[in-house]
């Protein structure tokens, strides 16, 4: 995620409930009023993608497909890997919304 974190940063993730099932009441509760006060477009989140359990990536969300329970992430690094090598994740792939980080001091 550079230049946006920097490696030695901390940061602060909300874990949560933001789409433990793919229906149509989770997606709702994920998406709330265009996301409410959960996470929306341009958040920074933390995701796990099917192909990898365990792995975690810190991506911004780009875009929401909400007829088919699918996001968009976004690397802020223009080398950085997501979804335009991934392709489209299920809601599910969040785990947490990035809230805060402390720099790295120097």
């Amino acid at each position: 995620m550079l230049p946006t974190y920097s490696p030695g940063d901390w940061l602060m993730a909300e874990w949560g409930n933001y789409a433990l099932r793919a229906d149509k009441f989770s997606v709702i509760n994920f998406l709330g009023n265009i996301f409410g006060d959960r996470v929306k477009v341009g958040d920074v989140v933390v995701i796990e993608r099917p192909e990898q359990p365990g792995i975690f990536y810190v991506k911004r969300l780009s875009d929401v497909r909400q007829e088919s329970f699918q996001i968009f992430v976004s690397s802020d690094n223009p080398e950085g890997t997501d979804s335009r090598q991934w392709g489209w994740l299920p809601v599910v792939s969040v785990r947490a919304k990035v809230v805060s980080r402390v720099r790295k001091a120097k």
